[in-house]
């Protein structure tokens, strides 16, 4: 049997979201649910966050930097406002007729339990829809076993083929 969660992985800042607003572009025939992450910028800083609904196509602030945040924490400050609209992109009945679910990101809030962290084991129980995560290069191994990953496609933004490779694992899966 086929995977049927692909992870699109990298360093930070390195064009995980970009590349999978292309890919979805070349997708644009599949029923997509889930969401993308808009990263904003401001004198070379990463300012912060806009959640883009995948299924309706709004944008919905998500995060902007904390500066005083201690170091070795997240350093944002997130929006009740878009984690409501994340969590209802990623509502389990909503995606359980797509032929695909993004999650941008799986991180460091979700593998404290935060984040979206609840919606993922639920997620993971459709049968139907492939599952398309963004997750950093050094949480891959983390995030595959906490939530039990058996042999997921991995697709490495870095790589020259990233773009059709992405596209096509999400077109082959079962």
């Amino acid at each position: 049997m086929k995977p049927t969660t692909i992870i699109l992985t990298g360093a930070p800042q390195s064009g995980k979201s970009t590349l999978l607003a292309r890919a979805l572009d070349r997708l644009s025939d599949l029923k997509t649910t889930g969401f993308l992450a808009k990263g904003l910028w401001k004198n070379n800083l990463r300012e912060g966050f806009d959640l883009v609904d995948l299924t309706t196509g709004k944008t919905t602030p998500l995060a902007r930097r904390n500066p005083l945040a201690p170091p070795k924490t997240i350093p944002f400050t997130f929006f009740r406002e878009g984690m409501e609209a994340g969590n209802k992109a990623l509502d389990p009945a909503k995606c359980k007729h797509a032929d695909l679910v993004c999650v941008d990101e799986v991180g460091k809030l979700e593998m404290q339990g935060r984040g979206w962290a609840r919606l993922l084991g639920p997620l993971l129980q459709l049968e139907h829809p492939v599952h398309l995560w963004v997750v950093r290069q050094e949480l891959v191994h983390p995030v595959s076993c906490i939530w039990s990953l058996q042999n997921p496609v991995i697709v490495d933004v870095h790589d020259p083929t990233a773009l059709e490779l992405l596209v096509t694992h999400i077109r082959t899966q079962p």
